[in-house]
């Protein structure tokens, strides 16, 4: 009990060094600053991050420290906060004094000491959150076999696009395409087989379109394709065009010839409907109207 009071003893005359020692140890850039935005303390990390010694630090404003247009942001930031008071936290993309890019979450507080006003901050990296929060992002949204858009991110952007074509008195096209002999390479060389061709029917695809477009894969060898910013539906028939010549050669697929067609169907807005689900639901209709008229071809219900 006499040892454990003594080193209790101890601890308190050296409270401030402790603490302080504990405050640089965190692996968390803190600082404080006065009501007029100058530095007057900050922790080892915080030097760390600005890339200054504490001396180059306390006692200068962000003006000193930051190119013009960053230390503008702080200096707002921190007039709105003391004139708010309370506290805030907020994500931004930072560089740190070494050149990396690191996510971080603010942690900013107004509080009083001997009757003046100071605010501390923390700075907390969140950039392996954020690094998994993306990666979550991009499986939901992509297709894992080909990389074309999941279904969910097709819905979501045709959505959009509708959105913005009412704001914008504007057309879209939606293009179902399906795989003419898609079964046929399943079924003679095996599935891995029929995955390589996905793949490589995607790329097609992807040679003929836009970078503006988006491509979509619905399932099985079922593929969407979402168009806009085209001024004439000939345009669009054009590109449909463009997207069948690809398909006009062979393509090696495990060390296989093999030959594969597409049947495409268009729909377009505001034409053959005003919502993701008309355009999808008139697209496949088209699409039904080009395999009964002989496969290898596009059709439209513009054109039946």
């Amino acid at each position: 009990m006499e040892q454990y009071q003594a080193s209790g003893e101890l601890s308190r005359a050296d409270s401030p060094a402790m603490i302080q020692s504990i405050i640089n140890a965190l692996p968390i850039p803190i600082f404080v600053k006065d009501s007029k935005g100058i530095y007057v303390y900050c922790n080892i990390p915080f030097e760390k991050y600005v890339g200054r010694r504490i001396d180059e630090i306390v006692g200068h404003g962000v003006y000193e420290l930051w190119d013009y247009e960053l230390a503008k942001v702080y200096h707002a930031a921190d007039n709105r906060l003391f004139g708010a008071g309370g506290e805030e936290q907020y994500e931004a993309r930072v560089k740190y004094a070494d050149g990396t890019i690191h996510d971080v979450m603010f942690h900013k507080a107004v509080f009083s000491f001997l009757n003046e006003n100071y605010m501390a901050g923390a700075i907390l990296d969140i950039t392996d959150r954020k690094a998994s929060e993306r990666e979550l992002e991009r499986i939901a949204l992509t297709d894992t076999l080909t990389g074309a858009a999941s279904r969910y991110h097709l819905y979501a952007a045709l959505d959009d696009a509708c959105r913005k074509a009412a704001r914008q008195n504007s057309m879209i096209a939606v293009m179902s395409i399906d795989l003419d002999g898609f079964k046929q390479v399943n079924d003679t060389y095996g599935h891995p087989a029929g995955d390589e061709a996905l793949v490589k029917v995607a790329g097609r695809i992807r040679d003929a379109i836009r970078k503006s477009d988006i491509l979509a894969r619905l399932g099985g060898d079922e593929f969407i394709i979402i168009i806009d910013d085209m001024e004439t539906k000939g345009s669009v028939f054009c590109l449909a065009d463009s997207i069948l010549q690809q398909f006009s050669e062979e393509m090696e697929i495990q060390q296989n010839k093999v030959m594969l067609g597409a049947s495409m169907g268009i729909a377009f807005y505001p034409d053959h409907g005003m919502s993701p689900h008309d355009l999808l639901k008139n697209a496949d209709l088209a699409l039904y109207e080009s395999k009964r008229t002989g496969k290898g071809c596009f059709s439209s219900l513009t054109m039946v």
